[in-house]
């Protein structure tokens, strides 16, 4: 009997001793838990220029409805801005790069850069623009305005051709004009080095002394200046952005080939897992309605806009970089 009871009594003590053990283990495991979901992610996104004042607002949004994720949008410096994601010492590398076409985003690991899921979340494509009077030209003297039209005009005997672009150099806008050159002298939809060693020289009789990439391309049109020229070559989002579309002096027609400008946010490979899932969550966010419906105060379009266009490999990309820096002032 007395044996019983003591076997009884230390079941019981046994028992208390391990609700008293959970107790004390959950009051310390629930500060913990706590700690770490008031623990708060900041990260960085390099944002092209064309792109980065819709994501700074929306940027902006997301943060009041994240507090403990916070998103800060830098403006990218160059066509690839490997310098700002090599940040060394203790400030991490941005979690993510906002590019302006997926082409961009390819010629990344020639800097030594790794970038992972690139995915559109906004959209805009190459147009042509003149004024009626330079159009009505192509039209009856080189079969209209075109590629082929243009490099009619540069090997004629009077020549005299000026186009403007932007800067390849600077911009994917830029460098989209080339990619669309080679396909039309191709007459492929996707193009690689090779097929840009090919149209090397048809490239340089219709680039070389005639195109021009002034700072603010789109605005040489709108405010007629001598130094427009006959035509450009510029994405819709540019055109719009100077009015020129509501202008009914300046027609505006789809480039052919088309290459799309499809604004890729793409996920930077040297950055914390925990920064790299904060950019996922912003890109989500970026695809959400309001902030899809806001690109247009901005003159883009939609990513689910997006037409099939030429597709440019990272080689080959860069070899048109190179022959911009060889052929263009």
């Amino acid at each position: 009997m007395q044996q019983n009871k003591v076997l009884f009594f230390g079941i019981i003590g046994l028992a208390i001793l391990i609700v008293i053990g959970l107790l004390v283990s959950r009051f310390f495991l629930a500060d913990t838990l706590d700690l770490a979901l008031a623990e708060k992610v900041s990260i960085r996104i390099v944002a092209a220029p064309a792109i980065s004042s819709w994501a700074r607002q929306a940027a902006q949004a997301f943060n009041q409805r994240n507090p403990n994720t916070q998103v800060e949008i830098i403006e990218a410096e160059g066509l690839v801005p490997a310098a700002q994601f090599r940040s060394g010492g203790a400030t991490p590398p941005p979690a993510a790069w906002l590019a302006e076409a997926t082409f961009v985003v390819a010629m990344a690991p020639d800097s030594g850069l790794q970038f992972n899921d690139p995915l559109s979340v906004a959209s805009t494509g190459l147009a042509w623009g003149a004024f009626k009077s330079k159009q009505d030209e192509f039209n009856q003297r080189y079969g209209g305005l075109s590629w082929e039209g243009l490099h009619a005009k540069a090997v004629s005997p009077e020549n005299g051709l000026r186009f403007i672009l932007a800067s390849p150099g600077n911009t994917a806008e830029g460098l989209a004009a080339l990619v669309s050159a080679t396909a039309a002298y191709s007459k492929k939809q996707e193009i690689s080095s090779s097929d840009v060693s090919q149209a090397d020289q048809w490239l340089t009789e219709t680039f070389g002394d005639n195109a021009q990439t002034p700072a603010r391309p789109a605005d040489n049109f709108a405010t007629m200046r001598v130094s427009a020229g006959d035509a450009g070559i510029l994405s819709t989002a540019s055109w719009r952005s100077a009015r020129l579309t509501e202008n009914p002096d300046f027609l505006i027609s789809p480039a052919q080939p088309n290459v799309n400008l499809d604004y890729p946010l793409a996920i930077f490979s040297g950055a914390e897992p925990v920064a790299q899932q904060a950019a996922l969550a912003f890109r989500a966010f970026l695809l959400e309605e309001s902030q899809q419906a806001a690109l247009t105060n901005f003159f883009l379009e939609r990513a689910s806009a997006a037409q099939p266009g030429v597709k440019a490999d990272g080689v080959a990309a860069q070899r048109l970089l190179n022959l911009a820096e060889r052929v263009l002032p």
